[in-house]
């Protein structure tokens, strides 16, 4: 700004003062999940080009929204599908790969397996040493720029790197790698595994609304109150797994409001009328209606003289013969 004589000008003044807002570098510390400053409005505005566009109506945009809405969540569906059955291409063959191979989804994987690979030529060069906690310079072989200081606590596995890259994107950094492969540590700590890069990341979660709007569509739409049962049901056999003990607390529960709604079932079923007696109300019903239908009586129709078929040609001529003589 001073270089170019703009240090006076308001707008950009204003850019400046709110830098640590906007500029990436001063938010390499935050989590962002890779997201720069423009791609989400780049990546929504992508999104909805190949379903509106400047001569949608109103009403069609509604439409195609819900289009729009339905291919995400199939997209969705599709990737979460082939995270958990598809299997994945070691490239390294160690244990470390085969473990973020297990927990991660296939696109997060194929992240954090980059990561790995590009872990290996680097040059680990211990600064200091305090128990059990190390600091390490991790340089690579081949660019002078990719140097960075890495402090590791070997006893909690708890560690951090100046390139920011798992405060930034949730994804192990490869000098933090480069430091667990020569500290032999094989898998990768829970606490640098989150759950948003995981295939499990969608099981289980229930949203609990308690919006009016919400209540009147679980009181009206009979597919608003199986979406949300099935949303309990999921999160339900998400705890199931994790011990026997919560499992039979949930089948126990579950096996008592089963019976409960057979028998509300059963009674709604011993209360409706027989197929008979509702044919008969019917019959009724209309009987009763055409008796209140008064009587019109309707005559033929007046009968009009037609002109009858239209004369040929040969026949209007000897008429016009006939009226001259």
């Amino acid at each position: 700004m001073v270089k170019n004589g703009l240090k006076q000008h308001e707008w950009l003044q204003g850019l400046y003062q709110i830098r640590t807002s906007w500029i990436p570098v001063y938010n390499q510390e935050t989590f962002f999940a890779g997201m720069n400053t423009t791609q989400r409005s780049e990546s929504i505005n992508s999104f909805f080009d190949s379903f509106v566009d400047s001569t949608t109506t109103l009403k069609q945009f509604v439409v195609r929204y819900e289009k729009a809405l339905a291919s995400r969540h199939e997209k969705e569906r599709k990737e979460d599908f082939e995270s958990r059955h598809k299997s994945r291409i070691l490239r390294i063959g160690s244990k470390m790969e085969y473990h973020g191979a297990l927990v991660y989804t296939k696109k997060v994987f194929t992240l954090f397996q980059d990561e790995l690979v590009k872990s290996n030529p680097f040059i680990k060069e211990k600064i200091s040493k305090n128990g059990s906690c190390y600091e390490y310079k991790v340089s690579s072989c081949f660019d002078s720029r990719d140097s960075f200081l890495v402090s590791m606590d070997l006893s909690s596995k708890v560690g951090t790197c100046k390139c920011n890259l798992f405060e930034f994107k949730g994804i192990l950094c490869r000098h933090i790698l480069a430091i667990f492969h020569l500290k032999n540590v094989v898998e990768i700590p829970s606490h640098f595994i989150l759950k948003r890069w995981t295939k499990e990341a969608n099981k289980g979660n229930v949203i609990f609304e308690n919006t009016p709007s919400f209540e009147d569509d679980l009181e009206k739409s009979a597919a608003a109150r199986c979406l949300h049962v099935c949303r309990l049901i999921n999160q339900l056999s998400s705890f199931a797994e994790k011990s026997k003990e919560q499992y039979k607390v949930i089948v126990g529960d579950l096996d008592q409001i089963f019976k409960k709604v057979l028998t509300m079932e059963e009674d709604n079923i011993s209360s409706e009328k027989p197929v008979d007696d509702l044919i008969h109300d019917a019959m009724e019903s209309q009987q009763n209606q055409s008796n209140h239908i008064p009587l019109v009586n309707i005559g033929d129709p007046h009968i009009s003289q037609t002109k009858g078929r239209k004369k040929s040609g040969h026949e209007s001529q000897n008429n016009r013969f006939k009226k001259w003589s």
